[in-house]
């Protein structure tokens, strides 16, 4: 059992099961065989028929009790035996080994007494007699230890186990739940947090599961509190760095436009590799703002896009960087309407900006796959570009900002580690999930899946 739960779970209903189970044994088993549980003899109603027989026999003498004893059947007749005072047994039986220190002890002064005949529980009688003599009678009045043992198993033990089972199990099934739980909630909420998700937090959760966790759930909202904080403030300062950036850029491209115009050929490479620099630098800092400043930033999907129809007119836009390398796509779709709530051109964006990347890492010559899917409410688009992949380490690494993996996206690529972290934080903000995997015999695969608008009436 690989959880918590189960192993708090089997632990303690184990060690309930053990404990209840000794108290069987202490309290009813240990005690078969001892003589003196009369409540434990077999033949309760035969102990008092010999009882009475006894008194008879002290007012008749030893004739009546071996008249009585002569009518009984065998099974009785073999647990009762009796001697009189010249020590024969009164039936003319052989007296059982065992059973010699019993008679030893019955006489005037003990006049009952308790032992083990063959592991048996007996019971013997001293019965004194008109004159002077007497009658020594022992009843085996009960089977042995194991056979007690066996006989308590087939008809009380099972009814006791599964009734402390039951008990024992539920009792420790909400010991279980009641200390593994507040760990649960402090791995959904450490989950969480990883995702992104730092305004989440667990200190009204943990409100009454004792001091130690109260005091856990508080460092831990702190931690987060913190590390929220100094995101935001990360993010706030890489847009006002942007922002900054763009004035100087402003007047770099204005004076590179100001000396193209002066026509001298022999700076036009010069100019060419500051005006390319430039537009770099430009496509770096849109790509910044277009970040949300914390991960709860969202508006509304105020707009509404067919998934078909954006994907065709997008790949027909592209159709020209396509070509350049020889690439073709390949379009897969159920044709259906498939309806989508977004807002402004953020989806559009997103979708291009991944096309645009299976244009980018596809050999010359190859391919892009686009499948569109509906399942469930549910559209999925899966575009497959015919490149390298990603190593499998380093699949959900690249849609973080920034990240760029050195097989696949190099900066002589031209990527600068935004694209994809922008596209999972506008699929996120349109309710749906993105995710990386490597395609056999082909290359990396970006998967979307977006939730369809309700267009039943």
């Amino acid at each position: 059992m690989s959880s918590l739960f189960g192993r708090i779970f089997f632990g303690a209903w184990l060690t309930a099961m053990i404990m209840v189970l000794a108290a069987v044994y202490i309290t009813h088993i240990r005690e078969f065989g001892d003589p003196g549980q009369k409540d434990r003899w077999e033949g309760p109603e035969l102990f008092r028929e010999i009882t009475h027989n006894l008194r008879m026999t002290r007012r008749h003498g030893s004739d009546h009790f071996r008249h009585w004893l002569e009518r009984q059947p065998d099974d009785v007749r073999g647990r009762i035996f009796a001697i009189d005072r010249s020590g024969a047994e009164i039936l003319a039986r052989p007296i059982p080994q065992s059973m010699a220190p019993l008679f030893t002890a019955l006489n005037y002064r003990n006049r009952e007494a308790h032992g083990l005949v063959d592991k048996k529980p007996s019971v013997g009688f001293f019965v004194p007699q008109r004159g002077t003599d007497n009658l020594r009678v022992v009843f085996i009045a009960g089977k042995s230890k194991g056979e007690l043992l066996l006989r308590f198993i087939l008809r009380s033990f099972w009814p006791i186990l599964v009734l402390a089972t039951l008990a024992s199990g539920l009792a420790c099934y909400w010991l279980a739940r009641y200390l593994s739980k507040p760990l649960d909630n402090l791995r959904t909420a450490t989950r969480r947090v990883a995702a992104g998700d730092l305004s989440y937090r667990v200190t009204p959760i943990l409100r009454g599961h004792g001091r130690e966790l109260g005091e856990l759930a508080a460092d831990f909202d702190s931690m987060t509190a913190q590390l929220q904080e100094s995101m935001g403030e990360q993010r706030r300062l890489i847009k006002d760095v942007s922002h900054e950036l763009r004035s100087p850029l402003a007047r770099l491209q204005v004076a590179l436009g100001i000396a193209r115009q002066k026509n001298i050929q022999a700076l036009d490479p010069e100019l060419d590799k500051i005006g390319k620099a430039a537009d770099y630098l430009e496509d770096i800092i849109a790509d910044i703002l277009s970040l949300p400043v914390s991960g709860s930033d969202e508006r509304p999907l105020d707009d509404v896009v067919e998934i078909n129809s954006l994907l065709h007119a997008l790949t027909d836009d592209l159709k020209d960087e396509a070509n350049s390398k020889e690439l073709r796509f390949d379009i897969r779709s159920d044709d259906l309407e498939l309806l989508v709530a977004t807002r402004g051109s953020s989806l559009t964006a997103a979708l291009e900006n991944i096309l645009r990347n299976a244009i980018k890492y596809s050999e010359r010559g190859g391919r892009v796959d686009v499948d569109i899917k509906h399942t469930d409410g549910h559209c999925s688009v899966q575009v497959t570009d015919s490149g390298n992949g990603v190593p499998e380490s380093e699949l959900q690494a690249i849609f973080r900002p920034f990240y760029r993996t050195d097989e696949a996206r190099s900066r002589e690529s031209g990527g600068f580690g935004l694209g994809l972290a922008i596209a999972q934080r506008t699929v996120a903000q349109h309710r749906g999930t993105i995710e990386a995997f490597n395609v056999p015999a082909a290359g990396l695969g970006i998967r979307i899946t977006l939730p369809l608008l309700d267009t039943s009436f």
